[in-house]
């Protein structure tokens, strides 16, 4: 397992390669939430520790969202960024979800998220996305 942050930043560096594309603190948090996902189907454990909450705009992990809301819609620049996990199972993972959901918008990453089970149960009962209700999702679905 990795540091939330350390895989945000590992985003932010990849947001940075050969096709740079926008990452705002928006998109960031829904890429990290799917990241969460895919780890539990590719390696049958979470990427981090940390758990999400059901905000309005699709899942976020608090810790992230603090670290990153100075740059409030604004892309994060790239001295934010960090070019090695060192855990290779981690930066598979997250160049994976990099490499297939970075041509989303972070409003079609919204979209995407709010007609997953997870949210939806979450944010009807105002209560945490849990890892357990993560990974029981992502791995009956995918």
């Amino acid at each position: 397992m990795i540091n939330v942050i350390n895989a945000a930043k590992y985003l932010v560096y990849l947001s940075y390669g050969d096709k740079s594309r926008s990452l705002t603190p928006l998109k960031l948090q829904k890429l990290l939430y799917l990241a969460q996902g895919w780890s539990y189907v590719w390696d049958d454990k979470p990427l981090f520790m940390n758990d999400f909450e059901a905000w309005q705009y699709g899942p976020v992990c608090v810790e992230a969202y603090n670290y990153f809301k100075k740059y409030r819609s604004d892309e994060i620049p790239e001295s934010e960024g960090v070019s090695s996990l060192k855990n290779v199972d981690s930066e598979e993972t997250i160049e994976a979800v990099w490499d297939n959901f970075s041509d989303y918008t972070a409003y079609d990453l919204v979209e995407m998220t709010h007609k997953q089970d997870p949210w939806k149960n979450a944010y009807k009962k105002h209560t945490t996305i849990t890892k357990q209700d993560i990974k029981h999702y992502f791995q009956s679905t995918f």
